[in-house]
């Protein structure tokens, strides 16, 4: 057997590094980021523990890099939008693109979601991700501002807010929540 091109080897430590990452964001998801160690990531995973650190130092790091890709997803919904988010059809594709990514990501939404009122995990979160979400509100305040609304900040608050109220039932009971319908409603009660 001839050695591997850089090319291979390549490939391959994005797919052992990829698997490490869905492996474990099931895990973290469906059990809770406290309860699951290492080693229940690497026996999933069907790796070995020290292989698994040579991508993660530390469970921590793993979970950091879960987010930041989790995030990117999210930000690329904004990215879609030319300049500012200033008329009702991006404002649309906006509420339109996070029920989307909700639908194709309820793994890393379930995380995320839990991970917001776990003790300590929350403040790490909040702490590193801050000027994302800032960017956020402010990218929809902009709408808002627009408009010539008097409260453009609080509206963009409450715009988000009923998201995710929307999406923590999604993510409950996918069943009973019908988001499609309710993208249409949130897009009439907000444009």
């Amino acid at each position: 057997m001839s050695p591997r091109t850089e090319n291979q080897f390549q490939s391959l430590r994005k797919s052992r590094k990829d698997r490490i990452m869905e492996t474990a964001l099931e895990l973290f998801a469906s059990e809770g980021y406290h309860s699951v160690s290492i080693s229940q990531i690497a026996v999933k995973a069907e790796m070995s523990k020290g292989l698994l650190y040579n991508y993660f130092p530390s469970k921590e790091e793993l979970l950091n890099a879960i987010l930041v890709l989790g995030l990117e997803k999210i930000h690329d919904i904004l990215a879609r939008i030319e300049d500012e988010l200033d008329t009702p059809e991006e404002l649309l594709i906006y509420i339109r693109g996070g029920f989307q990514t909700m639908k194709k990501e309820t793994e890393f939404y379930k995380l995320y979601f839990g991970l917001l009122f776990q003790p300590g995990i929350s403040d790490h979160i909040k702490e590193k991700y801050q000027d994302f979400a800032n960017h956020m509100t402010q990218d929809i305040a902009f709408y808002f501002k627009s408009k010539g609304d008097p409260n453009p900040d609080e509206k963009a608050m409450l715009l988000e807010a009923t998201i995710d109220a929307v999406g923590r039932h999604y993510l409950m009971s996918p069943e009973s929540v019908d988001l499609d319908k309710m993208e249409k409603i949130i897009f009439e009660l907000f444009k």
